[in-house]
């Protein structure tokens, strides 16, 4: 019996090219190949994965549904060869992390300790092996904005708020780190006492908050709504942290941000943690991957370096 054949690289690069294009031409274009080999490659992937993976028209190349759970596959493949042929040249892509602004401040600096000690080049193990070129990259956003971007292989690492709404198999979701959000204030706000205050009487003040959109505004509106409160009408939205930070120390607003980030901020007397009745929910932080991530050793070498971050925060 004829050995059956299998996808080529030549066939996922293609698959990939036009993926990101949404062009056969444009792709063909990139890739510096004639298109009537980019076509016969598409078409030759086509038949050996048994299902049509773009729908083409006059205004390009659209995947199908079977071709956008391929895609992330590809894009997958793709970046664990380049990898593998960079890998003794010393020259291996960047590992993309995708992470939320809580973990930027809390995790990200630990992180960076085990990856590039004593601002190394390459990061060496305990055991004193150097990992070959290992370089990361980061991608800060909200949680739904970095999981899509997994999905869509633009990433090799998400760290995300909460848990993710996927059926799919594909995905690995492990729980780092729990962190509370908290209620804080200037630290001399003549509105607040030290003791604890009512949810009520802080519904009456001047917030600052994060925007719409994102999970840490989301979970902070249900709270609100599950005391039997009226939404908060801010006075100010954000993007940051920091700019609510700023912000608070410097006025009478009020706002929200996670319990280690705003204790920096205790510290230096700025800042105070309002006492609740009913304190914010605790959230989990999650790391999402691919399930085949950790047959990459970079990778996986790369997942327990997160994962030793998160005990160390």
């Amino acid at each position: 019996m004829p050995k059956q054949k299998s996808l080529q690289r030549r066939h996922i690069e293609a698959l990939v090219a036009v993926g990101e294009s949404r062009s056969v031409h444009r792709a063909a274009r990139e890739l510096g190949v004639p298109q009537p080999v980019l076509s016969r490659l598409l078409a030759e992937a086509e038949a050996l994965i048994g299902a049509r993976l773009f729908e083409r028209s006059s205004h390009g190349s659209v995947p199908t549904a079977q071709g956008r759970l391929v895609l992330p596959r590809a894009r997958f493949a793709l970046r664990t060869m380049e990898r593998l042929n960079d890998l003794t040249a010393g020259d291996a892509p960047p590992i993309r992390l995708g992470c939320i602004p809580r973990a930027m401040h809390t995790l990200l600096p630990h992180l960076l300790e085990r990856v590039y000690p004593d601002g190394a080049l390459a990061s060496t193990d305990k055991a004193g092996t150097q990992d070959a070129a290992m370089r990361f990259e980061v991608r800060e956003g909200n949680s739904v904005a970095l999981f899509n971007a997994l999905a869509a292989g633009e990433l090799e690492f998400a760290i995300l708020r909460g848990s993710v709404q996927d059926t799919s198999d594909e995905w690995v979701v492990e729980r780092l780190f729990d962190e509370r959000t908290v209620i804080y204030c200037a630290a001399d706000h003549p509105g607040i006492p030290e003791g604890q205050v009512s949810l009520s009487r802080l519904a009456a003040l001047g917030w600052t908050l994060p925007e719409r959109g994102t999970t840490s505004r989301g979970a902070f509106d249900a709270f609100w709504s599950e005391n039997g409160l009226p939404p908060i009408k801010p006075l100010m939205e954000t993007r940051s942290f920091e700019a609510n930070l700023a912000l608070v120390a410097a006025s009478r607003l009020v706002s929200i941000a996670p319990e280690s980030i705003v204790r920096r901020h205790v510290g230096f007397g700025v800042l105070r943690i309002v006492k609740v009745r009913r304190a914010l929910p605790i959230n989990p932080v999650m790391l999402a991957f691919h399930r085949m991530s950790l047959e990459d050793p970079l990778l996986s070498r790369f997942h327990r370096y997160l994962v030793e971050a998160a005990r160390m925060r």
